[in-house]
């Protein structure tokens, strides 16, 4: 009977194996929750671009044709390191205008003869509004004599008129007397006339005067002009190297073939440090991203692992910052994110072996939230965060404080 009775007690009890199976998962499930609430996760937004340079000037520039020629002679080939100021190739321009090769000394004689004919014009005109000026001068101080000939003449008359009442004088001294006084008022009268016309005179001659002066500017600014017009575009058969820098791609290959204006001829690429990764973004995820962020990157022929949400678990990934975000897409309805090293971790590969160009891809640290809100969030589809203008986000701070009140 005990014997039964054990056996039914061991058919009816719990195996020890299910119970050490029920214990794991209680524990799993307790420390998936706990790992689930407690976990910290980095919401992150992704882009992709290339790397380029922070600096305009740093950048790869292109060198064009200024003008229609044909190649003559190229002084660098490609790979080659220029300085600023080197001769990259020389044109011969096949303008019409300029196939005179003594066109420039033309331009020159021609400019040096106008300028002195125009200075010789000037000083013409202002010997003549200064002999205008003296011919008044003159004229002044003839009148001056008219006008004490005139007083006299009236003296003389009244004597002679008050001596004929007094019988003291003949009646041919009243009329000389007369005679002169007409005579000097004849006088007067002409030499006013000669003062009005010389001041006219004057007023002619400057005039004159400034005419020739602002005639001469212009004819000489002219001539100025199509010099320097002429000796640019006898500079623009040269073209120089603009930066320091390594030429590549070449367009052209060589002398005789000719070029448009505005053609590519090659592109030089700046020898510079200066290092930023351009990557694109998602009209959504740009609004969510401010200057200052950071950012962990991975470059193409560098291997690298990354948990986006854990940015200190990871392997070969670079980290930046930040530093423009751009206000218009790319028309595509891309922005752009330019990202600059952040200095606080390890420096990025030198340009010899990161280029301008080379493919990129960045994650963009945002906020930080738990594991288990992070995966609700990417299956309910909900964007990181939702972007709260700074307005908006003072009074809320505001309001909140006034509850605590």
């Amino acid at each position: 009977m005990t014997d039964h009775r054990r056996l039914s007690l061991q058919m009816v009890s719990t195996p020890r194996s299910h119970r050490t199976l029920v214990a794991t998962i209680g524990v799993l499930v307790i420390g998936t929750a706990l790992f689930l609430a407690f976990v910290p996760w980095v919401q992150t937004v992704h882009g992709s671009g290339k790397v380029t340079s922070f600096v305009p000037d740093a950048r790869p520039q292109t060198l064009e044709s200024a003008i229609s020629g044909r190649i003559v002679r190229w002084f660098v080939h490609e790979g080659q390191q220029v300085r600023r100021g080197d001769t990259i190739v020389v044109l011969s321009d096949i303008n019409v205008n300029f196939f005179d090769r003594s066109l420039l000394d033309k331009l020159q004689t021609l400019r040096d003869r106008t300028f002195l004919a125009q200075e010789q014009s000037i000083e013409v005109s202002i010997q003549r509004r200064k002999q205008s000026e003296q011919r008044l001068a003159q004229t002044r101080a003839r009148l001056e004599n008219v006008i004490v000939e005139l007083s006299t003449a009236r003296t003389r008359y009244a004597r002679a008129d008050t001596l004929f009442r007094q019988d003291l004088v003949s009646k041919r001294d009243v009329e000389t007397a007369t005679l002169n006084l007409q005579r000097a008022l004849a006088d007067s009268v002409s030499m006013a006339a000669a003062i009005n016309s010389a001041m006219q005179d004057v007023d002619a001659f400057r005039a004159e005067e400034e005419r020739v002066i602002n005639q001469a500017f212009v004819t000489m600014q002219e001539a100025e002009v199509r010099l320097a017009n002429a000796k640019g575009r006898v500079g623009a058969s040269t073209v120089i190297a603009p930066l320091d820098g390594v030429i590549v791609r070449i367009a052209k290959a060589g002398a005789g073939q000719t070029v448009k204006e505005g053609e590519q001829l090659a592109v030089v690429v700046p020898s510079t440090d200066d290092q930023a990764v351009e990557v694109f973004v998602t009209g959504m995820d740009a609004a969510l991203v401010d200057p200052g962020r950071r950012v962990s990157l991975q470059f193409a022929g560098f291997p690298a692992f990354q948990v986006s949400g854990w940015r200190d678990v990871n392997v070969g990934i670079f980290h930046g910052i930040v530093r423009v975000v751009d206000a218009v897409d790319d028309g595509a309805g891309g922005f752009r994110l330019l990202i600059v090293p952040d200095s606080a971790s390890r420096p990025w590969p030198s340009s010899k072996f990161l280029r301008q160009g080379t493919e990129a891809s960045g994650w963009i640290m945002l906020n930080e939230v738990s594991v288990g809100y992070e995966i609700w969030r990417q299956l309910m589809g909900f964007p990181p965060q939702f972007p709260v203008p700074a307005s908006n986000k003072k009074k809320a701070d505001k309001g909140g404080k006034e509850d605590k009140k």
